[in-house]
């Protein structure tokens, strides 16, 4: 028969717990002076190496009797320590927390206020139903106290009707906590409900708040509707002080208000713009980078509504020494929209500065910038194409790979003007990117309009022969296309690389989208060579002009004005979840210990189940190979990312035998190739790598093992080979490729264990 014992360190937690039992018992409230100078009860220390074994995991409920006796005490330093365990075991000693209670209502009694709102915010954090009838007493209390302090602790209760007549309160602090514990019970109906007699009040008492509660305030009366043009008026200049405010939260609240007031009158609304446009203007100079990125999201949604307002103050948007480049990006997305056809010139002559610094991102989205408002205003169009002219001649791999995938968007709105910059590439297409965005681009650049140029054939004969080196799907459709145009021009010269081509395209290891688009071709031209030139003859990329009006935010957003969503970018349901936890069962062991050990509930979240994935549309390459160069600085430049764990399950001893090789035939055989691998203690650790093989999507992969813990850490970093510029659609493929391949890591990773 078996018995159960108890390891030694257990008889030790538990002879130590006894031992400051009887510690406690035999202590006197009597004030002694401890080693530093300070006073206190000898029963302080004990109950602060209570608090000590609690937060190290130990069973201490034993003791809740004898913290009850030490919270009577005149010590407040004493009473926080014991009202602090009382809250944390309330739950372990039900049928004790009745004399605590008794504790409670005498300290809601006592003459420091102090002791009162720490009773009564003790009283109100024990999660035990039986209890909640003195809560509601005791709140009923606290909402007429004396005290700030004491009914800040009064937000829960559903004491409407007290709540509204203590927003009459002489303590400004007690009308904000009034007007939070409001909208937070009356959540489902909209928050507070705001009257004329309600606003006004708040609009006298405004400037008595602090700049925080300011804030709310504002946002508060943002709900209330006046009843004439008048009244609108008397609140647009009741807070027109608050325009000049030093905190940014209180000028964005106020400008809200003003431009919910201006709605419903159109003959002011220009004006009350121009009105709030000096304020954020101002913020947009002296604030920090991040009050300035928020103003700038701001500016892009008053341009929605006035797209005049800033055209003249486009100076206040050119990037400023030191600063960080989010904030640049942003404000070339304004420069984008407040050029016009007397600034568009000095404008792009500013962003082009940007081009030639060291942040590549900047250089690309100032490349973008200066396209998009050659699209919109046709008259600089010219000028921008001397300006990419001048930076092609730099050499740089990055800018040249950026104008040339720039350019493929100018050929549709003016060929006749590009053509003649397509002399130069010739000189340039060895320092562009081919395996990045501008390979295709530089492609159809070549044939579309620079079928004339004499190198143009010999430019491909060579891509041709060293097809190898670009195993990216748009590439090679792209290349059978242009090879295939310039035969119709240049039939002698181009026959035998083309025959060459098809014969590479339609190999049985190439993929089925190029197979299918070279048979296609090869019939095309074997059947009509008149028909393929008048397809070929019409053929012209699709067009990627933007807007004049094409801003972020539309008119609905502009309810989301001074709030995240602005930085979202989407509604605040889209991003927020309202957490439902049952706290009657929480287990407050939790707060103690690492959080590692409960990631197995996540992993659905994280990792969805292998079936759903798109097999036809997900595919791995057997054949893929980079270097560690290569690999590093693909890693440090994609930008998709996620990081995630997932527990490992383990029925068996196969977790703690599994070995580096037995990891790695399992990756291999299923085409994700190890780039470094390595062990230490209870880790292994993997650098992965995979390439799509209908794509030129490479997937890297930071791989940990925790075989003691049984947990799998992955970071996971997936992009174009070449990392050049991304556009939205290839953002979308990125994003589900990205998923896909997580998905087909996981399964993977947990039949490691089966």
């Amino acid at each position: 028969m078996a018995s159960g014992k108890v390891s030694f360190l257990d008889q030790q937690q538990n002879r130590e717990v006894t031992e400051l039992g009887l510690r406690l018992k035999g202590a006197s409230e009597n004030v002694t002076m401890n080693h530093m100078g300070i006073q206190q009860t000898a029963k302080r220390p004990i109950i602060k190496k209570v608090l000590e074994l609690m937060a190290a995991g130990i069973d201490v409920s034993s003791l809740f009797g004898d913290v009850i006796k030490a919270a009577s005490t005149k010590d407040l330093v004493q009473k926080k320590l014991a009202y602090m365990y009382i809250s944390t075991q309330a739950e372990q000693n039900s049928d004790l927390v009745i004399l605590a209670v008794n504790t409670f209502q005498n300290d809601l009694r006592d003459e420091n206020p102090f002791v009162r709102g720490l009773a009564l915010r003790t009283l109100c954090s024990m999660r035990l139903i039986d209890y909640v009838p003195y809560m509601i007493e005791s709140l009923n209390h606290a909402l007429i106290d004396s005290s700030a302090y004491v009914d800040e602790h009064s937000f829960y209760a559903s004491l409407v009707d007290q709540l509204y007549n203590t927003l009459r309160d002489r303590d400004p602090e007690v009308v904000a906590n009034c007007i939070v514990a409001l909208n937070r019970i009356l959540l489902s109906e909209g928050g507070i409900a705001v009257d004329t007699n309600i606003a006004h009040y708040l609009l006298q008492r405004l400037h008595e708040f602090n700049e925080w509660h300011q804030c709310l305030v504002l946002d508060t009366l943002i709900r209330y509707e006046p009843s004439s043009e008048d009244e609108k008026f008397d609140i647009m200049n009741l807070l027109d002080d608050r325009l000049k405010h030093h905190n940014s939260g209180v000028q964005l609240a106020t400008v809200k208000i003003f431009i919910k007031l201006a709605e419903g009158i159109p003959e002011i609304r220009e004006d009350v713009y121009k009105r709030i446009k000096g304020p954020i203007l101002t913020l947009l100079t002296l604030g920090s980078p991040e009050v300035v990125y928020s103003c700038l999201e701001h500016i892009i949604v008053l341009m929605s509504q006035s797209h005049q307002l800033f055209q003249e103050d486009y100076k206040y948007f050119y990037r400023r020494i030191k600063e960080p480049s989010f904030v640049t990006l942003k404000k070339l997305e304004v420069l984008e929209n407040v050029a016009t056809k007397t600034s568009s010139k000095e404008i792009i002559n500013e962003i082009s500065g940007y081009i030639s610094g060291t942040d590549k991102v900047i250089a690309q989205k100032s490349i973008e910038s200066i396209v998009k408002i050659s699209f919109r205003i046709e008259s600089v169009l010219s000028y921008s194409l001397e300006v990419f002219m001048k930076l092609l001649e730099t050499g740089i791999d990055v800018i040249v790979s950026s104008i040339i995938t720039a350019l493929e968007e100018f050929i549709n709105e003016s060929p006749e003007k590009v053509g003649g910059l397509l002399s130069v590439l010739p000189s340039v297409w060895t320092s562009i990117d081919l395996s990045s965005q501008a390979g295709p681009a530089f492609l159809n650049l070549l044939t579309t309009v620079g079928y004339e140029i004499p190198e143009a054939p010999y430019i491909l004969e060579f891509l041709i022969d060293d097809l190898e080196n670009y195993p990216a799907t748009s590439f090679r459709l792209q290349l059978l296309n242009s090879t295939a145009t310039l035969f119709l021009h240049r039939p002698a010269e181009c026959r035998g690389m083309l025959a060459k081509l098809f014969k590479y395209s339609m190999e049985p290891n190439e993929s089925l989208e190029i197979r299918e688009r070279a048979l296609f071709l090869y019939r095309l031209l074997q059947k009509d060579i008149k028909k393929a030139q008048e397809i070929f003859k019409h053929q012209c990329c699709a067009s990627k002009k933007n807007s004049s009006n094409n801003f972020k935010m539309k008119d609905k957003h502009l309810t989301k004005f001074n709030t995240i969503s602005l930085l979202y970018g989407k509604y605040s349901e889209q991003y927020l979840v309202e957490p439902t936890p049952d706290v009657s069962k929480r287990n407050d062991n939790q707060f103690f210990s690492s959080p590692t050990h409960n990631i197995s509930e996540f992993d659905e979240l994280i990792s969805p189940q292998p079936q759903h994935i798109a097999k036809d549309e997900f595919t791995l390459s057997s054949t893929a190979s980079i270097d560690a160069k290569k690999f590093k600085a693909c890693w440090e430049n994609f930008t998709e990312s996620c990081e995630f764990e997932i527990s490992l399950s383990d029925s068996s001893t196969s977790l703690t035998s599994l070995t580096l090789d037995d990891v790695e035939a399992v990756f291999e055989e299923n085409n994700m190739m190890i780039m470094a691998s390595g062990s230490s203690g209870d880790y292994l650790k993997f650098f992965l790598y995979a390439q799509e093989i209908n794509s030129n999507i490479l997937m890297l992969c930071e791989l940990k093992l925790n075989l003691n813990l049984k947990l799998a850490k992955i970071n996971i970093k997936i992009g174009y080979e070449t990392y050049g510029i991304i556009y939205e659609d290839q953002k979308m493929d990125l994003s589900k490729y990205s998923e896909f391949f997580i998905q087909y890591l996981t399964k993977f990773i947990k039949e490691l264990t089966i």
